[in-house]
């Protein structure tokens, strides 16, 4: 065999070699990147559900009379400092 058939076939199995490393990464990775999925997926029903309290706080508050404004503004900065809190949560996830 001469010099160039033995490097052609060195490189050859370096990069079979590779590949079926690359192989087995993806077969770990696949799993982990559902898995990922599925919890952005529960957790950006959380936040979805967090702005849904916020927008009707928000809404509440928007209807308020002079008389009850401050209760609508504690519902409404609790029910924002919660969609927050989850949107930061969220966040670190990614």
């Amino acid at each position: 065999m001469t010099a160039h058939e033995t490097f052609v076939d060195n490189v050859k199995r370096e990069l079979d070699e590779l590949n079926d490393e690359l192989d087995s990464f993806q077969t770990k990775v696949i799993p982990a990147r559902l898995d990922a999925r599925a919890r952005y997926a529960i957790e950006l029903d959380k936040l979805r559900h967090h702005s849904a309290v916020a927008l009707q706080a928000w809404g509440r508050l928007a209807r308020a009379s002079d008389a009850s404004w401050q209760q609508g503004v504690t519902d409404m900065n609790r029910a924002r400092e919660s969609f927050i809190h989850a949107f930061d949560r969220f966040k670190t996830l990614l």
